[in-house]
């Protein structure tokens, strides 16, 4: 029995008191991804950021998915994680990997769930692209912003021109 109490005990000082909070106010589905995934191995959540995490449908299968900014260990670039609670599977985009704006997203100002039928690219008013579910728009200046849309296959980017 001593041998338990120590091993939890030990087991539980792995985590820093930042950790202890994103368990305490995470959903309880999403932490297994965040701690437990080969995928996290690389990257290390992004503390900084308000909000921390957006949470919308982003995938259209009725169930609620959350989207955190994440650092690439290796390079320290910027990313998103979106991971989708039906197959509790974790996305990453950007920390390394061209996103339409770049490989780093440390560019992004402020952030939020992009909730539009249509991305529009003001310049020419025209519309570009119909989008069935909320989305993750990244603000570059008040001019550019990055929205990030499932396309009912895989997780895309459009850059919008205001």
């Amino acid at each position: 029995m001593k041998l338990v109490i120590v091993f939890f005990l030990s087991s539980t000082s792995l985590f820093s008191q930042v950790d202890s909070l994103i368990l305490s106010n995470t959903p309880s589905w999403v932490r297994s991804v965040l701690f437990e995934s080969s995928l996290m191995q690389s990257y290390e959540l992004d503390y900084t950021r308000n909000p921390f995490y957006l949470e919308a449908d982003f995938n259209g299968d009725g169930l609620v998915d959350i989207a955190f900014f994440v650092k690439s260990k290796m390079e320290g670039r910027e990313g998103i994680l979106i991971v989708n609670r039906g197959k509790n599977i974790g996305f990453i985009l950007g920390a390394g990997k061209d996103m339409g704006m770049g490989a780093n997203i440390s560019w992004c100002d402020t952030w939020s769930v992009y909730r539009h039928k249509y991305i529009y690219n003001f310049k020419d008013k025209k519309k570009k692209y119909i989008i069935y579910n909320p989305g993750v728009e990244l603000v570059k200046t008040e001019n550019t912003s990055l929205v990030i849309y499932w396309d009912k296959k895989r997780y895309k980017t459009h850059v919008k021109n205001l």
